[in-house]
């Protein structure tokens, strides 16, 4: 007889037992499984024994098809964007990348990567990031678009404080999106895909942070080639997975 209360919660009803481990359980403890139910533990023990599924670049698939981590960094690029316009001149300054505080303020290196102040500024770097971030976070899993978007803005932010005047002030996500299009690039050729448009948009991308005042060249320059190492490294673990398997 199935006991008349559940193992979980005491003053709720039982209705079933659970399939692994038979204790009784209520409606809100009940996980459909492959064969009947099973309370939470069981459930989640069952998920984590399950082998993880790996994208073609090695990264860890994702359930669903849903780029997350691309509308994460929309949003906190957002709202960071709709704070520093509705909150005082003190906010942007402590976000913003000046070479000469990186030593006792490191933060700035990632920070000022998620800064703006301009709406056009901000609306081509999450233009082109909805463009290229849900193919590569399909590509790579969740984990290793996150870890490139993040290390190709940190790479953008220590080729400015190395490479600019160390009282320039630098903001923005270009360098983190250069990275992506970077990354992009290599895994690209690297699988025989048209390549033009990425070129075009890197030689036209080139041109401007050169050619026009108070562009950071620097801070897109070290986003890219951070992005384009990364991608080759993932490559490399890829190739190295499959010869693993292969054998």
């Amino acid at each position: 007889m199935i006991e008349t209360v559940c193992y979980r919660h005491p003053d709720r009803p039982a209705g079933v037992r659970c399939q692994r481990c038979e204790k009784p359980i209520c409606p809100s403890c009940m996980n459909s499984a492959a064969v009947g139910f099973q309370c939470p533990s069981c459930f989640n023990e069952g998920v984590k024994s399950v082998p993880k599924t790996r994208t073609s670049l090695g990264g860890v698939a994702a359930r669903g098809n849903t780029p997350v981590v691309t509308y994460v960094m929309l949003a906190l690029n957002v709202l960071v964007f709709i704070a520093v316009q509705s909150g005082s001149d003190r906010l942007l300054s402590d976000l913003v990348l000046y070479p000469f505080l990186v030593q006792s303020e490191p933060w700035r290196l990632l920070t000022s990567a998620f800064t703006h102040v301009a709406i056009f500024h901000i609306f081509s770097n999450l233009f082109m990031l909805f463009q290229v971030g849900p193919q590569l976070e399909h590509m790579l899993g969740r984990f290793r678009f996150a870890a490139l978007y993040l290390l190709s803005a940190l790479g953008g932010g220590v080729a400015v404080w190395l490479l600019s005047s160390p009282v320039r002030p630098t903001l923005g996500a270009s360098g983190a999106v250069l990275g992506l299009v970077g990354a992009l690039l290599v895994i690209s050729k690297a699988r025989g895909l048209e390549t033009t448009w990425i070129l075009v948009y890197v030689a036209i991308t080139a041109v401007i942070s050169f050619a026009v005042p108070n562009i950071s060249w620097q801070g897109h320059l070290g986003g890219f080639v951070t992005g384009a190492a990364l991608a080759w490294i993932f490559l490399q673990d890829a190739k190295r997975r499959r010869s693993k398997f292969s054998r």
